[in-house]
């Protein structure tokens, strides 16, 4: 058995407790088919095919100029063994377009009741995101079935696009979106039920209606976004095929592996080509412009460090009108570092505001103590990627107000660089965080 598959126990987050749920649901992840999937995916994972396919991309990262820094050596394996489970939970669903299922993937490792999963983290992953994937045939028509349980995510969204992110054309959005649509344009039932329609007929921006391509599968992206991790609860979902040809049988575990290789050989260059081309050439310890995201996604901006042990990044953002503001770390390969039990993200319920309104983050290799510490898990360099979501009519300003100030420090000098009262933490508060982070994060498996 391959190390990855072996050492499954050792890299998986232990989720325990009891399985109530606040809205008497038992959570929309924990369903039979991902679990049939993620049984599929990690027998797919110790195929000797796949594994040869990982170590590729081993030796594609190790030559690399990043593999050559000290952190980007550091975090090769986590990396490649990570992109390699998201190749494996891409191939499942691409290939069954004829009965296709939501599968949630892009997350973290997690082991709980027949949920079975190492890391498949991969171009910079949101910890606040459940991701779930789903592809679709351009002969057929389907239907998206859902329930939304108070209190939902902050923004739902269902993105199609022209492919599997890093499988297409090499645009600064990694491929083409087809259609898009988000909770201002589906329509619920008091119940919070909804259903959206697939073909390939019909216009963009229909409400509860989704484009897919003629030529060719599409590709559905779905995502919760959750601000506040502890109560907020992903949306039930199902796919019915209404009508199509004949569903064919399902590949064998060589099949699948072969296809899960021959994605990973095609993501993994294309992601090391995205993040050298639109992120590393750009000065370190510096953020790029905001950007407004297509298909209602609000804006976003991203940048790298690369701090001294007695340096931190002092960073303040403003909301400007958006109900979710987050900031994380990855590592210098776009893989999120460690978030269920450490600070890697802050979202704005999980981080202190200052008096105004802003946020001040610290970003440095040891704990110096802040409450609104961003923990890049005991290494100094990596990538830093910041996003508002789910804009207030009304409220939201200029995007060039979005980040307030940054600023290289020495972390002698950390206290006068940042607000008046800006709160600390004790080594105790720390953990104490730290397990909060952890029973919150969970609550999104658990329900």
């Amino acid at each position: 058995m391959s190390s990855l598959v072996a050492g499954l126990g050792t890299q998986v987050a232990a989720i325990a407790g009891a399985d109530p749920s606040g809205h008497g649901n038992p959570s929309a992840l924990t369903t039979g088919a991902q679990k049939e999937v993620e049984a599929h995916a990690r027998q797919v994972l110790a195929t000797p095919t796949m594994q040869a396919a990982i170590e590729k991309v081993k030796q594609l990262y190790a030559a690399d100029p990043v593999g050559s820094t000290s952190t980007g050596k550091a975090t090769i394996d986590r990396a490649a063994n990570s992109i390699g489970a998201a190749a494996v939970m891409s191939a499942i669903p691409w290939s069954r377009t004829s009965k296709p299922v939501p599968v949630w993937a892009t997350t973290a490792a997690h082991d709980y009741r027949g949920l079975s999963m190492p890391n498949s983290g991969f171009g910079i992953e949101n910890p606040d995101n459940v991701y779930r994937y789903a592809a679709f045939d351009p002969q057929s028509t389907y239907e998206i079935h859902g329930v939304r349980h108070n209190p939902g995510p902050v923004q739902l969204n269902f993105e199609m696009r022209d492919g599997i992110a890093g499988t297409t054309a090499f645009t600064p959005e990694a491929g083409t979106q087809v259609d898009s649509l988000s909770d201002d344009n589906i329509t619920f039932a008091t119940d919070g039920s909804f259903t959206i329609t697939v073909s390939a007929d019909g216009r963009s921006g229909t409400p509860n209606h989704l484009l897919i391509q003629k030529d060719k599968p599409s590709w559905l992206i779905v995502r919760d976004l959750l601000n506040d991790w502890a109560t907020e609860n992903p949306v039930d979902l199902e796919i019915k095929r209404v009508s199509g040809k004949a569903a064919p049988s399902d590949p064998s575990t060589d099949d699948l592996a072969n296809q899960a290789a021959q994605i990973l050989s095609t993501i993994a260059p294309y992601w090391l080509k995205y993040f050298n081309t639109y992120i590393y050439p750009q000065p370190t310890n510096t953020l790029a412009p905001v950007r407004v995201r297509p298909g209602g996604r609000g804006q976003s901006t991203y940048g790298s460090f690369d701090l001294d042990d007695d340096q931190a990044m002092v960073i303040t953002l403003d909301p400007t009108g958006f109900k979710s503001m987050g900031i994380q770390l990855t590592d210098p390969w776009a893989v999120a570092y460690e978030y269920r039990t450490k600070t890697s993200s802050l979202n704005t319920t999980q981080a202190t505001p200052n008096p105004d309104g802003t946020y001040t983050y610290v970003i440095s290799k040891n704990d110096p103590g802040i409450a609104n510490w961003l923990d890049p898990d005991g290494h100094p360099a990596g990538l830093l990627s910041l996003r508002w979501q789910q804009s207030i009519p009304g409220q939201t300003t200029s995007p060039n107000q979005a980040v307030r100030d940054l600023a290289i420090v020495k972390l002698s000098d950390l206290p006068s660089k940042l607000p008046p009262g800006s709160p600390t933490v004790t080594p105790q508060q720390r953990a104490d965080q730290q397990a909060g982070r952890a029973t919150a994060y969970d609550h999104r498996i658990t329900g």
